[in-house]
């Protein structure tokens, strides 16, 4: 009788201690629920410009008129290190062949290059191809280029391998120049301006259209 008094006093202990149990587990606001990533929108496409599909035009190295500059008149140090404080010039400099410098060079052009330790350069060139090549070369840039306002006159600005190009016209003489410190097209424009100080050329630009002056009325009659 006395186990059996033990067992009956247990049963309520076990009973408290389900209804504990099932309390704890049957709680709703118990279950934490981890909410999903939201998930991140796709990186913007970037369609590349068309690449021309015919070949750049020629030259006649025959026609063109020499041009020949110093290098350091063309870019003087303080204007090169603008892009790079130890950019110096690389002295007796032949361009690599197929570059827009050795192109120009061809043309009996003055090329000029600066370099740093860093791995940073600038490359100028000048030249005048005859009439006729300049403007294939100016068609052939609308192709393969974009046309900036930033030099005055016809030019052009583009980025090829991270290194930025811009070639600028002003009339037959073209001015080419190349470096990895040229990010957008301002960045060349203190180079562009000290290669006209010393070649002494300039911005072409259109003149402006004269405006008519309005025909008076005739005089009523009486």
């Amino acid at each position: 009788m006395r186990g059996i008094r033990r067992i009956g006093g247990a049963l309520p202990l076990v009973a408290l201690t389900c209804g504990l149990l099932a309390a704890c587990t049957s709680n709703p606001v118990g279950a934490v629920v981890t909410p999903s990533a939201t998930p991140s929108a796709p990186p913007p496409v970037v369609t590349p410009a068309p690449t021309p599909t015919t070949p750049p035009p020629t030259q006649s190295a025959a026609d063109a008129t020499p041009v020949d500059l110093r290098c350091a008149d063309l870019v003087p140090k303080d204007v090169a290190r603008t892009l790079a404080p130890e950019l110096t010039r690389v002295k007796d400099w032949t361009p690599t062949a197929g570059t827009p410098a050795a192109q120009l060079a061809d043309l009996k052009g003055t090329a000029c290059a600066w370099t740093d330790a860093a791995g940073d350069m600038l490359e100028v060139a000048v030249a005048e191809p005859s009439r006729k090549d300049a403007t294939q070369l100016k068609n052939d840039l609308v192709r393969r280029s974009n046309s900036v306002p930033t030099y005055g006159g016809e030019a052009y600005f583009q980025i090829v391998d991270h290194v930025g190009r811009v070639d600028a016209f002003r009339g037959r003489t073209w001015i080419s120049a190349r470096s990895n410190r040229f990010l957008e097209p301002g960045d060349a424009a203190g180079v562009v301006a000290s290669v006209d100080a010393a070649a002494g050329t300039s911005p072409v630009t259109a003149s402006p259209t004269p405006t008519a002056e309005p025909t008076p009325s005739p005089a009523p009659t009486s």
